[in-house]
């Protein structure tokens, strides 16, 4: 009955570790998913956060300033994005 008992213990903590190692793995994922969203959401940031200090910037007098600064950063986001892919760092 022992040796029953602690092979069935010997299971439950194998099983135990294989779960934990799972639930390790899916937060890892997660964690990369948002390392990868905040890495590629900054260039935009930091365009539009230069763009908007009050000094004479590129495009402020033209009518079309706003969506090319956008146009710009949604440009250097892809080729961060697709640059970082390359290198396999996400």
């Amino acid at each position: 009955m022992d040796r029953i008992i602690l092979g069935y213990s010997q299971y439950l903590d194998n099983l135990e570790n294989m779960i934990n190692n799972m639930i390790s793995y899916q937060l890892n994922m997660i964690m990369k998913t948002l390392t990868e969203i905040s890495i590629v959401l900054t260039i935009p940031a930091m365009i539009f956060g230069f763009w908007g200090i009050n000094v004479h910037v590129p495009f402020e007098k033209s009518s079309y300033g706003v969506l090319a600064v956008l146009i710009i950063s949604a440009i250097l986001s892809l080729i961060c994005w697709f640059l970082l892919r390359r290198k396999t760092y996400l």
